[in-house]
């Protein structure tokens, strides 16, 4: 029986379910706003850091020219569309960024007023058990095969 040796995704899965976990936790470790808003932005850099590689994959398998059946797909010179379709382009790009922006927003105070509910009900360390949590769920989904990789 041969043993396949670690992925090179190993490295960054560890990091990145690591750092989803202490991102979490920080409230119950650093008292300080200021204080945690520096720890928790060097935590998404460490994590960044360590997914350099596969954002690099990704975006070069997304540079490729997609193809079906051994033919390349048309694709959209955006430079070559009217003006009206641009705007409405944009416009559309940055209501999603938008959205997606305010929703992780909402999210993030979701999470952080659930940990202090726990913590006005007297639970020790109320934000370490969920950020143990979603830590596991990040790894988890680091897992998953890119469509790619299927097949």
């Amino acid at each position: 029986m041969t043993t396949r040796p670690p992925s090179p995704r190993a490295g960054t899965v560890l990091v990145s379910g690591l750092a989803t976990a202490a991102y979490y936790a920080t409230p119950d470790v650093i008292a300080s706003r200021t204080a945690r808003a520096w720890a928790k932005t060097g935590i998404v850099a460490v994590s960044l850091v360590a997914a350099a590689p596969e954002l690099r994959a990704a975006w070069a398998a997304a540079r490729r020219r997609p193809e079906v059946d051994g033919e390349p797909l048309p694709s959209i010179d955006v430079r070559s569309l009217p003006a009206g379709k641009k705007a409405v382009l944009l416009g559309s790009a940055t209501a999603a960024l938008v959205l997606a922006v305010r929703g992780a927003v909402a999210a993030e105070r979701s999470v952080f007023r659930r940990g202090e509910r726990r913590a006005a009900a007297g639970k020790r360390l109320p934000h370490t058990g969920p950020a143990l949590l979603y830590g596991a769920l990040t790894t988890a989904l680091w897992w998953l095969p890119a469509p790619a990789e299927e097949g």
